[in-house]
């Protein structure tokens, strides 16, 4: 076989292979990440937050699972004896973490609450109130 024609077969040969194997690393990657993510259980918890007052309330919800205490809901006004639906991280156990505030919407006798809870799963309720005087 010419020389000539042994480095076009080795040339082709070579230009095919790189590409072959970056292929395969990408999709091991892809893999892996995929993998490490379900491994580490990041997840999200949906969970029911109920005013358990007749009064109206602006709740602000922190998600404490995440490192920066990630704010879910800010000011949201949750009517009496009303709940909300909201989704939130879990934790590598598949729970979720959060600390919550509360404030009356009505400017007289303003009251004020807070709270945190640990070791929600899916579809658990976190029950807020404001029968507590506010601090400044």
């Amino acid at each position: 076989m010419p020389a000539a024609r042994q480095r076009a077969i080795l040339a082709a040969a070579m230009t095919y292979f790189p590409h072959r194997v970056l292929s395969r690393a990408l999709l091991a990657c892809i893999v892996l990440a995929c993998a490490h993510t379900s491994a580490l259980g990041q997840g999200t918890v949906t969970i029911h937050v109920l005013n358990d007052t007749t009064d109206n309330l602006e709740v602000t919800l922190y998600d404490r699972n995440l490192r920066r205490h990630q704010m879910v809901l800010s000011g949201q006004v949750i009517y009496g004896n009303a709940s909300i639906a909201t989704t939130i991280s879990a934790d590598s156990s598949g729970q979720g973490h959060v600390y919550w505030r509360a404030m009356t919407t009505s400017r007289d006798m303003r009251q004020c609450g807070h709270h945190e809870k640990a070791g929600l799963n899916n579809g658990d309720t976190v029950h807020v109130w404001a029968n507590g005087s506010c601090s400044h």
